[in-house]
């Protein structure tokens, strides 16, 4: 019998949404071994869901933003050690900063859409992580790509959706592009790359 995996998830700054829950049920039933924890901002602990992106990205900062966030996700990486890593957007951007300090082979990492990693940009991840970018309206994404080069743990894919196209409750969720994200992130769980 194989060794069960732990995957952790770091949200966006939506949370721990019932469609996030139900893309990941979905995973695991599919992966019976497959481990699930999940880390999500403070912001997200009382409120069940917010209306919109900018009401989620104002509680999200008045609770400490990035540099709160990336704490949780460093003590739940050593409190719970997962060899699988999943984050999007803030998430996505907390997992980042933990990677250059995790053991180097533990496992891999998904990070999605996590914009903000162009202010770690120099940290070299430990983990082989592949990165998937949409495009974005604050940042030159491709730049962001170029730079990111230098690390040989980095594998980049940009799809040519609006940030946030996997989440229902952002305003660019893409259903199509979600749904062939779930299905790619499926394969990703047992292959080598996503």
């Amino acid at each position: 019998m194989s060794q069960p995996r732990r995957l952790l998830v770091a949200t966006d700054i939506f949370g721990a949404t019932a469609a996030l829950h139900q893309a990941l049920a979905v995973l695991q039933a599919d992966n019976h071994q497959l481990q699930i924890e999940i880390c999500q901002p403070d912001s997200c602990q009382s409120v069940p869901v917010f209306a919109d992106d900018q009401l989620a990205y104002q509680a999200f900062v008045q609770q400490g933003g990035l540099e709160r966030y990336q704490l949780l996700v460093k003590e739940r990486l050593q409190a719970v050690p997962a060899d699988l890593l999943l984050g999007f957007s803030a998430g996505a951007a907390a997992l980042w900063c933990g990677l250059n300090t995790a053991s180097a082979g533990a496992g891999k990492a998904l990070l999605c859409y996590g914009g903000q990693i162009r202010q770690y940009a120099e940290l070299a991840p430990q983990w082989p992580v592949t990165c998937l970018w949409s495009d974005e309206q604050h940042f030159d994404v491709r730049a962001l790509q170029l730079k990111l080069q230098q690390h040989s743990q980095l594998q980049q894919q940009h799809w040519p959706w609006p940030h946030g196209f996997i989440n229902p409750h952002s305003k660019g969720y893409q259903p199509d592009a979600a749904a062939e994200f779930w299905q790619r992130c499926q394969h990703w769980l047992t292959a080598e790359n996503f």
